[in-house]
């Protein structure tokens, strides 16, 4: 059934008889009747990592526990948790941020990269095992449907539907809270999301005193400096100073060129692109049409995990001439040039044809790219895992920046970090900083502690695959669980709003507004799980007998 021209009443009339299996809730061999359900864990990261997710962590299990429902929340390594949950797919429930990337302004990611069936894999953002037919149409419409109001909604379609279902609850759309040393940095460009972190930033900034490099605070170390495995924030805001783009998203959220000097829109299926003339990789080879072909070619055929789906639209990269290439797509892909142009990164030709035949790695994705060679606004220097990671200003590159390089320094904790801002040792955050240091650090002279417009969103997500979340009773009774008041109003001292849709409110084009979550109510959680059959045995919740 096609959606296009469906009313938007008419279609969310019919949105509970087509929204699949998963989320019918019906009874599963796997349950044992009448047996208490399962005491899921609820995986987060550490405090030290970022002190929101724990506490919002226990204050979810302690209200779980008021229903009968024993929730344990177990705060781990971020790195760990995150192979855990989209490699491994081991968990029970996972609290995470997803947060408003550049490359998530566009509707694309938070509809199809997160909820179509197909991104159900290992390295895919589909880790729920999420699985609606309505939702993978509206999904898959969206891409290819290129008139802006007509996929406006298709998203807001598959926003309510995916909202009705409940593989995951958005609890609550964090500000982006950094601080910066306001006697040190100038001419910073924050982006929605990305806050002081962005890009723009890195090549905008301007050091005030000192030796020219932007000290930059963290608190988690980098996995890797692979730009084929990419697939987390942290590993893109770093990656992409040393590897350019097509294009880049612009602080405004539309997508601009950036490798790219000019493109040209063929047809429907066929874009040309023509990359700067004179652009060189790090080690002074030049950037050639054929690099960008196989960058692309490559990616593809070692499925680089965050572009599987995008990459599967490109059905030919055509070499035209030395700066000339043609992109044949499979059809129609509205997400093309913010999702795809904008994100992929470009690679030598030169050095990583010979990967991995002639390293000792059986995979690209596995090869540790010690000293990455790219042709981005900044040169890699070094790399002291767990430490520091230095760059140093490309002064050839078309957006030079004005800092003569970043040194990315992890601290221990967000406390650690802030002390050294306030020391005057670190110069900038480039992620969330704990709102209330944020605040306090707001009070001290020669700093600046401000929150950024954001896009993202604390998630709890289930795994839908296994007792108790393929029970749609269950997820359903937790958005009347969830103290998303408390986690707004006192974990994150105010700056955020109450969630609901998997596209925020700041991305006010895309974003749902019908779509909106309930406040805590225990009584109407219990009143969801005993309709759906559910008893409580010496307070314990049970299945239905």
């Amino acid at each position: 059934m096609s959606t296009k021209g469906m009313k938007r009443r008419d279609f969310l009339k019919t949105s509970a008889a087509v929204a699949g299996t998963v989320a019918a809730g019906l009874p599963s061999a796997s349950w044992s009747a009448g047996a208490p359900v399962e005491a899921p864990n609820l995986l987060t990261a550490t405090a030290q990592f970022d002190p929101v997710r724990p506490e919002a962590a226990r204050l979810i299990s302690q209200a779980a526990k008021q229903v009968g429902f024993q929730v344990a929340a177990t705060p781990q390594d971020y790195n760990l948790g995150i192979q855990k949950v989209i490699k491994e797919h081991d968990y029970d429930m996972f609290l995470v941020l997803l947060t408003g990337q550049s490359v998530r302004i566009d509707p694309d990611v938070f509809i199809h990269k997160v909820h179509h069936s197909s991104n159900y894999r290992s390295g895919g953002f589909n880790w729920t095992g999420y699985n609606n037919a309505k939702v993978d149409e509206l999904a898959a419409a969206q891409q290819v449907e290129m008139d802006p109001a007509r996929r406006q909604e298709l998203v807001h379609q598959a926003q309510a539907l995916i909202a009705e279902d409940q593989p995951e609850n958005a609890l609550v759309y964090p500000a982006m809270t950094n601080a910066y040393r306001s006697d040190r940095l100038g001419t910073l460009t924050p982006q929605m999301g990305e806050g002081i972190g962005s890009l723009w930033t890195d090549v905008s900034m301007t050091v005030l005193k000192g030796d020219g490099y932007v000290r930059t605070g963290a608190t988690v170390a980098l996995k890797n400096l692979n730009p084929i495995a990419a697939n987390d924030a942290n590993e893109f805001k770093e990656l992409r100073m040393i590897y350019d783009s097509l294009f880049q998203v612009d602080p405004n959220g539309k997508a601009v060129p950036w490798a790219a000097e000019s493109h040209k829109l063929v047809d429907d299926t066929t874009i040309e692109v023509t990359i700067r003339d004179g652009m060189k990789w790090h080690d002074g080879k030049p950037v050639t049409a054929n690099d960008v072909k196989f960058s692309f070619d490559y990616q593809k055929q070692w499925k680089a995990p965050f572009f599987v789906s995008s990459l599967a639209k490109i059905d030919s990269v055509e070499v035209l001439d030395q700066r000339s290439v043609r992109f044949k797509l499979a059809d129609r892909f509205a997400p093309l040039f913010a999702n795809l142009f904008s994100a992929l990164m470009l690679i030598p030709e030169h050095i990583w044809k010979d990967i991995p035949e002639k390293v000792d790695v059986d995979d690209p994705l596995n090869y540790p790219n010690l000293t990455p060679v790219g042709s981005g606004p900044f040169r890699f220097d070094y790399w002291d895992r767990g430490k520091e990671l230095k760059v140093s200003a490309n002064t050839d590159h078309h957006m030079a920046p004005k800092c003569a390089g970043v040194i990315r320094i992890v601290y221990g904790s967000h406390d650690a970090m802030a002390a050294a801002i306030e020391k005057g040792e670190c110069d900038r955050t480039r992620y969330i900083l704990k709102p209330n240091l944020m605040e306090a650090l707001n009070k001290v002279e020669g700093c600046v502690g401000k929150g950024y417009p954001a896009h993202g969103f604390y998630c709890l997500s289930y795994n839908m695959m296994k007792p108790p979340f393929n029970n749609a009773a269950i997820r359903k009774a937790m958005q009347y669980i969830i103290p998303r008041e408390l986690i707004r109003d006192v974990v994150l001292g105010g700056h955020a709003e109450n969630g609901g849709s998997v596209i925020a409110p700041v991305n006010a084009f895309w974003h749902n507004g019908d779509v909106k979550a309930p406040g805590q109510d225990l009584e109407k959680a219990k009143k969801i799980l005993a309709d759906a059959g559910f008893t409580w045995v010496g307070g314990k919740l049970h299945y239905p007998a």
